[in-house]
């Protein structure tokens, strides 16, 4: 497994899912639903955050695939976010759940997906597949699975074409700069890799 010690560096990765985390909480929390700026409305900077985390996290979860380290640092991130999946039922009682209740739990499954299939396919992928991945190209495999998700979940055939592409305009700047946010962050992989 292509691997070098500069994957064990925690502080970066903890960068990374601060900057996520944050993120997601703020889009999700700290939108007022009144909010625009001209024709981008609140739901759309929403998105807009969740996807910008989303991206972050979810390239540090491709390139787990590849490091051992990493792959103990996002099970840790995954577990935290699956606590803090749990905040919004806190006090809640379920006949007054709303969307943000609705949305935790399904995060929530997510969550327990993704995990279980970081630790259960390393048994059944391809070793050479796991071999040929290098930060560069889990950045890039992450970036993408976040923008096939993003388009398949916003694109809406009943909008105008105009409608949809202010959507996706704003969805597809957020996860370049959170792909962007994160190489940087990270970059020190590849500078570790290329002297191992």
């Amino acid at each position: 497994m292509p691997e070098s010690a500069a994957d064990c560096r925690p502080i970066p990765f903890v960068l990374v899912f601060v900057i996520a985390a944050s993120a997601i909480l703020l889009g999700v929390y700290a939108v007022p639903k009144s909010f625009s700026l001209g024709v981008i409305d609140a739901p759309v900077i929403t998105k807009a955050a969740i996807y910008l985390g989303a991206t972050m996290l979810m390239m540090c979860y491709v390139d787990a695939f590849r490091s051992r380290c990493l792959r103990g640092f996002v099970t840790i991130a995954l577990v935290l976010l699956a606590l803090g999946c749990a905040i919004p039922f806190f006090g809640s009682e379920r006949e007054l759940w709303g969307p943000l209740q609705h949305g935790a739990i399904n995060s929530l499954y997510l969550l327990g997906a993704l995990l279980a299939f970081l630790h259960f396919s390393l048994h059944t992928m391809p070793s050479a597949w796991r071999q040929s991945l290098t930060p560069g190209r889990s950045n890039l495999i992450g970036a993408v699975l976040v923008l096939g998700v993003a388009w398949y979940r916003d694109y809406d055939p009943s909008l105008g074409v105009a409608e949809n592409l202010i959507g996706l305009a704003a969805t597809g700047s957020a996860i370049f700069v959170g792909a962007v946010c994160c190489t940087l962050l990270m970059r020190h992989r590849a500078q570790g890799l290329a002297q191992a």
